[in-house]
């Protein structure tokens, strides 16, 4: 039997982190030990979002469902409050909350995966050597860092890679921006002129050695002065400086930082390239995050993780009507059924039978 979630705190670069462990009754036998690493954003060990306290507050709690279904199955689990979530918030970095984002990827999000494994690793009852990783989203490439050759810390088993990214982080937020820019009420040319902007800042961050300093690029697209000409032209110019100051805030403001530019770095295709173990790999058809197809929703790259795996290794499943929260929502449209709404669907079964299945090799 695997008893309920016990609170629990480790260590990780001076910062303390909170997660809840679920071990086997001591009589028992040992049993695998399942890491469960979120995704990206301040989403905590259970999989909410948002506010705590507030109405902005999701309680998705997919990570404890993940972690209900391995107990379910006599395999150990532990889920923590990543740095920027729930009862870790941001640690000693609440002094100096600028020191956050001047620190590595590494550092912040790789360094507590880390010593999560290593603490499920010396829990009582549980096997050392049946050691599993569940990354979801941008936790799949977290798994994926703890799996390759020069990771230190216990050496995983095996890998599940739940809707996992699949692309550079900036690749990413270049390919969204220019979508939805591409949708915006702007002339043709502010369209180009705003896309280029934002592909130069990109590649600004990605070459330049110190982001402390402001970039030298200048701003797309003039200000509109006054009402030149129709209103349709006036409505028009006030979209463009409304776009001009969305791309601003996000190439040239948040995403501009050490902490991104070592994230971006990071190839999920070459580390999925170099795994030499045992990898699941899940992509549901109604994820428009991380979707399954090349020409999918809205262009996709999990098939192409998958591919990446050496030969004989990776395990790749599509599992019908499933978004990237593991819910199924049958037949509707993933576009017009937003995250409140989502979590009022049921989680795919698929995917537990899915999991189940890759389980149970570990399993004695």
């Amino acid at each position: 039997m695997i008893r309920e979630d016990q609170e629990v705190v480790f260590d990780s670069s001076g910062v303390s982190i909170h997660a809840s462990l679920r071990l086997p009754d001591t009589d028992t036998a040992a049993v695998p030990g399942v890491l469960i690493v979120a995704g990206s954003g301040p989403v905590d060990r259970n999989g909410s979002v948002g506010v705590p306290g507030t109405p902005t507050e999701i309680h998705m709690d997919l990570y404890r469902w993940i972690a209900e279904l391995l107990a379910t199955q006599r395999i150990a689990s532990i889920r923590y409050d990543k740095i920027t979530s729930g009862a870790t918030g941001i640690g000693s970095y609440s002094e100096d909350p600028a020191k956050l984002v001047a620190q590595s990827f590494d550092k912040i999000f790789v360094d507590p995966a880390r010593a999560a494994l290593a603490y499920l690793a010396e829990q009582p009852g549980v096997d050392p050597q049946k050691l599993l990783v569940l990354g979801h989203s941008e936790g799949g490439l977290i798994a994926m860092l703890l799996a390759s050759a020069d990771a230190s810390g216990p050496a995983p088993a095996g890998l599940i890679l739940a809707e996992p990214s699949y692309a550079r982080l900036l690749d990413v937020v270049s390919r969204q921006l220019a979508e939805q820019i591409a949708l915006a009420s702007i002339s043709s040319a502010d369209k180009a002129a705003l896309t280029a902007w934002a592909d130069a800042g990109i590649a600004e961050i990605r070459n330049s050695p110190d982001l402390s300093e402001p970039s030298t690029l200048a701003p797309a697209v003039a200000e509109a002065e006054g009402e030149t000409g129709t209103s349709n032209e006036t409505v028009t110019s006030k979209e463009t400086l409304q776009w001009r100051e969305t791309v601003q805030s996000i190439v040239f403001g948040r995403m501009r930082n050490e902490l991104i530019k070592s994230e971006d770095a990071l190839i999920p295709v070459n580390l999925a390239a170099e795994l030499n173990l045992a990898v699941l790999i899940t992509a549901g058809t109604k994820d428009f995050n991380t979707p399954a197809l090349p020409g999918g929703l809205p262009g996709s790259g999990v098939s192409a993780l998958a591919d990446a795996i050496p030969q004989g290794l990776g395990t790749y499943v599509e599992i019908p009507n499933m978004t990237h929260i593991l819910r199924d929502i049958g037949e509707a449209d993933p576009m017009q059924v937003p995250l409140p709404q989502q979590i009022e669907h049921p989680y795919s079964s698929q995917f537990e039978e899915t999991l189940g299945s890759f389980l149970d090799r570990w399993i004695s």
